[in-house]
């Protein structure tokens, strides 16, 4: 097919630490089935042996897609690593997300693709998944409902305490990044940052198909709220909206620094909260609480 029918997308993918589930997730990479895929596969200095396993499973591949294989010469940690693929390796008009332990279905760039084909407008594309254990069992779904858009000014995601736009497999056009640039290397987290930067330029689509076996294993499903840096997370939100502050209506620009200041308040009493003694946690819940009342009443 013309490049001029499917332009070029890149899917990239993660590894770091992930040497028994390295197999899966390059089948599921390599199992695509839109035509004009690069395919990125990189390990962030692994000290255990995922990048043997990943050279291992990506040595003699002839099929249809064009490989890259990297390895950092030291570990990076996460943003500065995703910054690497994203702004320096990445050839794609469209980029794909892809953990290193998470599993792609065959049709998940092509089904992505064709939502960005059919409306211009949309930045962002995520979707419905199963999920499946470390041994990759399918233990049940994440189904999205009905394909929806989600706008900037959507009165949900305005009185939404968080910043993520759900779904996952997430996919982006490369203007979103070519808008803001590189993020901040001391942000502890590339996710909801880049669902903020989309909806800041569009809407995002969230889809009700099946993209993505996400993995559930003892690593990824529990994290200290102690350790989310929220400050850092929130100084990049509010770089962002100053990069197009512009551009938007003046209203919704304050209903946004406002949810930028209750996400702060909000997280670093959870944090608080988290490292106090078990007596003083229902004063906790009580600040928390009236804080998500007052913040609701601002964005009625």
């Amino acid at each position: 097919m013309a490049s001029s029918d499917h332009p070029l997308a890149t899917l990239i993918v993660l590894f770091y630490k992930h040497e028994k589930f390295v197999k899966d997730t390059v089948a599921g990479a390599l199992s695509q089935t839109y035509p004009n895929l690069e395919i990125i596969f990189s390990d962030d200095h692994s000290p255990d042996g995922t990048f043997d396993v990943l050279k291992q499973a990506v040595e003699g591949y002839k099929g249809p897609h064009r490989i890259i294989l990297n390895r950092n010469e030291k570990n990076m940690g996460l943003v500065p690593h995703v910054n690497k693929l994203l702004f320096e390796l990445s050839h794609g008009d469209f980029l794909f997300l892809n953990g290193g332990d998470d599993v792609s279905l065959p049709e998940r760039v092509s089904v992505q693709m064709a939502y960005f084909r059919s409306d211009p407008a949309v930045m962002a594309v995520s979707g419905s998944y199963l999920t499946i254990d470390q041994d990759g069992r399918q233990r049940g779904e994440g189904r999205l409902g009905e394909d929806s858009l989600l706008r900037l000014k959507d009165r949900k995601y305005l009185r939404s305490d968080s910043f993520m736009t759900g779904g996952v497999a997430l996919a982006l056009r490369k203007e979103v990044l070519d808008r803001f640039g590189r993020l901040r290397e001391d942000c502890p987290t590339e996710d909801s940052v880049l669902r903020f930067r989309a909806l800041l330029l569009g809407p995002v689509l969230r889809s009700a198909q099946l993209l993505l076996k996400y993995r559930i294993h003892g690593s990824n499903i529990s994290q200290d709220i102690r350790n989310f840096k929220t400050r850092q997370i929130a100084t990049q939100y509010r770089e962002d909206l100053t990069a197009v502050r512009a551009s938007l209506p003046q209203p919704l620009v304050r209903k946004l620094e406002r949810k930028i200041r209750h996400y702060t308040r909000t997280r670093l009493l959870l944090e608080k909260k988290a490292g106090s003694p078990p007596l003083l946690r229902p004063l906790f819940d009580l600040s928390h609480k009236a804080l998500r009342l007052s913040y609701l009443l601002f964005m009625r």
